[in-house]
């Protein structure tokens, strides 16, 4: 049959709006998902969430037999989910409609209609009570159980999530005379980069606060002494490496190290697991062990806690002679882990600066060898040390009979070294030997070691200078440096004023690199400052060019805020490889802004943002140390630090260290600290106009103090909240 144009077109109107009825009244999920029950007495259609449940990834729900939410509370079949899925002892008396579950020692007696429970005894309110469903498309009638109620009686973990309910294990203990909790964790530990599943019990949670067991950590997987009084109840721990020795009693928020009180923060527990009804005597995880000398950090993904030896051995001679300027005492040496580096730090300490500064450090395949020159003699009685757990496998000393102290340091494997030598100190750090890309590979000249390397940093103007001790230009023209980076825009060589090889290396952007030591080379990697450095740091030196800040006696305050936040800390930042990187908002009398400062931080990357200034008052009473934060920039940034404790922790270590009188910890609105990007801080040092101050300020031993005290609480600040990078 034709049918006319006219009668096509009806028949596509109408196929429309029969397709566009099908789709818009089409009946939603929830309408889909009605369900007939039959509860209490009276049939009804079901049409909220129906729940699936999950113990772990499998199903434990029956497809047909879904969960209800009833009265607000999601309930599901007990004896699917309970008795069947988590392997829960359970029993159920029609006469008297009492279902028992019992699991880890906790016995739950629920009637069916009440919403009375018991738990061992101890009468609970449900949020609603048991109640009989009938499936009516099945022909099936469930008992139906508060699910949350129940995991959180019995040591589970609940988490709903849309129409999903996930059950997953956990931990019920008992502590603190009768206290029932579940701990969600149930981890491991890792001592010196092994792992040890803990047989007596697991890492725990309790209230925010991370246990381990004390014995099974501290004496046989540590092996320190160990002692515990039960009649006093009082746990004694001792490392002798460290010298130190904490003492813990029994449910008490305080202890005592080294004989002085401190806070613990959260008591010691003996703890019985439920599970096992075995009790454990356990101890916060985090400052006992690093109160005892380890390093100390928490995975919240792996559920594990590593810790690690800090300190290999810290020797000191037990006499020190005289010193004189021919001769140079070696008097302390000590040997420290770095777990977020994965380093190892020597240092040795030397009574001779001038002889100290001519050590020599040199490495062949595993060997590092240091030589210490000119009459040096080592005044201790060890000479030895091969408990290293990684990197190295043995130290010794050995003195040549000619006035040379040598060290030899044997590595697992070849690795890579940095060193430094200030003040008569001896700084070497030890690592793994790099295997990463490079952007430059720059040949070794003969005779050259990383000794006689140095750098210096043009971040303003996007440049960074390696310096060569000596005239290597044939050299370098025999051997061309190899550039592998498409950020390097220019590499030239010249010789600088002093007759060294001065290596300019131009790039695209500000960029942050690292030298690294290789048998036959020198490797820079370069990339953005974040992916190169596990730490960075603005330090700002207040005021400067036309801006003088505060005046005393011709002392001007630009000047001081220079000299000890630049002069006198520059070295400490030196090396050619460091972890912590210092950019600093000014390395000349020059005038920067405000804003400039503040945004300098987030430039480069920064992680902190530290200003010093001195204070001026009219009152030449006036006199003390005092640190800013501003409230408005005071939120939680890397392993939950903010702005005030940061303060805090100069506060504290300048006014001990220095002994200016406290002033406090303040908040201000100052532009540096309120308009950072960044955990920021302002340190006002002491008042130039103070009569006690003045003299310390103006003092070149009280200013290199002071330069060292910030950079001290900058370290203490990355290995107490590592920046995870």
């Amino acid at each position: 049959m034709l049918l006319s144009k006219k009668s096509i077109r009806k028949c596509w109107i109408v196929g429309f709006i029969l397709l566009f009825s099908i789709i818009f009244f089409m009946p939603s999920e929830s309408q889909a998902a009605t369900l007939r029950i039959k509860m209490n007495g009276k049939t009804s259609k079901y049409k909220r969430t129906q729940s699936i449940v999950k113990y772990g990834k499998k199903k434990v729900t029956k497809t047909n037999f879904k969960g209800l939410t009833i009265k607000g509370t999601r309930m599901v079949p007990y004896d699917d989910v309970f008795k069947k899925g988590l392997k829960v002892k359970t029993s159920y008396k029609s006469s008297s409609k009492k279902i028992v579950m019992t699991k880890n020692g906790i016995k739950v007696t629920m009637t069916i209609g009440s919403k009375n429970a018991y738990v061992n005894g101890v009468k609970h309110r449900l949020p609603t009570a048991p109640v009989k469903v009938k499936y009516i498309k099945r022909k099936k009638t469930k008992i139906l159980v508060p699910v949350k109620f129940l995991c959180a009686q019995l040591g589970y973990n609940y988490k709903a999530s849309g129409s999903t309910i996930t059950i997953t294990d956990a931990l019920l203990v008992e502590y603190d005379g009768g206290t029932i909790a579940k701990s969600s964790v149930m981890g491991k530990l890792s001592y010196n980069s092994k792992e040890n599943n803990l047989s007596s019990m697991p890492v725990i949670k309790l209230n925010s606060t991370i246990y381990i067991p004390a014995e099974e950590t501290f004496q046989k997987i540590i092996g320190i002494d160990y002692h515990y009084d039960e009649e006093a109840q009082v746990l004694t721990l001792k490392n002798e490496a460290t010298d130190t020795t904490v003492e813990l009693s029994l449910d008490q928020d305080t202890f005592m190290v080294n004989g002085i009180e401190e806070d613990l923060g959260a008591p010691m527990y003996m703890i019985t697991r439920k599970d096992k009804q075995k009790s454990v005597l356990c101890v916060p995880a985090k400052i006992v062990s690093t109160k005892l000398g380890y390093s100390y950090k928490w995975d919240k993904t792996k559920s594990l806690v590593s810790l690690h030896d800090k300190i290999y051995f810290n020797w000191k001679a037990d006499q020190v002679p005289d010193a004189s300027a021919a001769s140079n005492f070696i008097t302390e040496a000590s040997a420290v882990y770095n777990s977020e580096y994965d380093s190892i730090s020597f240092s040795f300490k030397g009574s001779n600066p001038e002889i100290m500064n001519q050590v020599s450090v040199s490495r062949n395949d595993q060997v590092i060898t240091v030589t210490i020159p000119a009459t040096s003699k080592y005044c201790i009685d060890k000479f030895s040390f091969s408990k290293f757990v990684n990197i190295l496998d043995k130290f010794e000393v050995v003195e040549d009979g000619s006035g040379n102290v040598i060290f030899y340091i044997t590595g697992l494997s070849p690795t890579d070294f940095a060193y430094s030598s200030l003040d008569g100190t001896l700084t070497l750090n030890v690592m793994n030997q790099y295997v990463g890309s490079y952007a430059l590979k720059i040949m070794k000249p003969a005779g050259i070691t990383i000794k006689n390397v140095s750098n210096q940093d043009f971040y303003n103007n996007n440049k960074f200078v390696i310096t060569i001790s000596g005239n290597h230009i044939n050299f370098l023209n025999s051997n061309p440096i190899i550039i592998n980076s498409d950020v390097i825009s220019d590499v030239s060589t010249n010789l600088d004023a002093n007759g060294n090889t001065a290596i300019t290396v131009t790039t695209s952007k500000l960029q942050g690199y690292k030298i690294y030591n290789q048998s036959d080379s020198f490797v820079v990697s370069v990339g953005n400052p974040k992916t190169i450095y596990k730490n960075i740091v603005v330090l700002d030196a207040g005021h400067g060019g036309y801006d003088n800040g505060a005046s005393h006696k011709g002392t001007k305050e630009k000047d001081l805020n220079y000299k000890i936040l630049y002069t006198l800390m520059k070295d400490y930042y030196s090396s050619n490889a460091p972890d912590t990187k210092v950019y600093w908002t000014r390395t000349t009398d020059t005038f920067i802004s405000l804003a400039g400062r503040a945004a300098f931080a987030n430039k480069v990357g920064a992680d902190l943002f530290i200003s010093l200034h001195m204070n001026s008052a009219s009152n030449s009473s006036a006199n003390g140390t005092e640190v800013y934060y501003s409230p408005s920039n005071n939120s939680s940034s890397f392993s939950g630090i903010k702005s005030k404790t940061i303060a805090s922790l100069f506060k504290n270590n300048l006014v001990s260290r220095l002994g200016t009188k406290s002033r406090g910890v303040k908040s201000a609105g100052f532009y540096v600290i309120k308009r950072n990007t960044v955990p920021a801080v302002l340190i006002e040092l002491g008042f130039l106009s103070g009569s006690s101050d003045y003299s310390k300020l103006t003092n070149l031993t009280f200013q290199k103090n002071s330069a060292k005290v910030i950079y001290d609480t900058i370290q203490q600040i990355f290995a107490s909240y590592p920046t995870g990078r």
